[in-house]
């Protein structure tokens, strides 16, 4: 993996998620997916008005 891979880790999806305006707990649940498999899949952000997902 190159540097900028290494950096999109566990931490960097939760503070991502968590800049998208949802709980800790759904944060949290996002990240953990996004390690595991690389992608969030689809969640409701910014309170609801949008959909969002985080993929590699």
């Amino acid at each position: 993996m190159d540097s900028e891979h290494k950096s999109h880790g566990w931490c960097w999806a939760y503070q991502k998620a968590r800049s998208y305006h949802i709980s800790q707990f759904q944060a949290g649940y996002r990240a953990t997916r996004f390690w595991l498999t690389g992608d969030t899949g689809n969640f409701l952000s910014h309170g609801g008005f949008r959909k969002s997902r985080i993929r590699r």
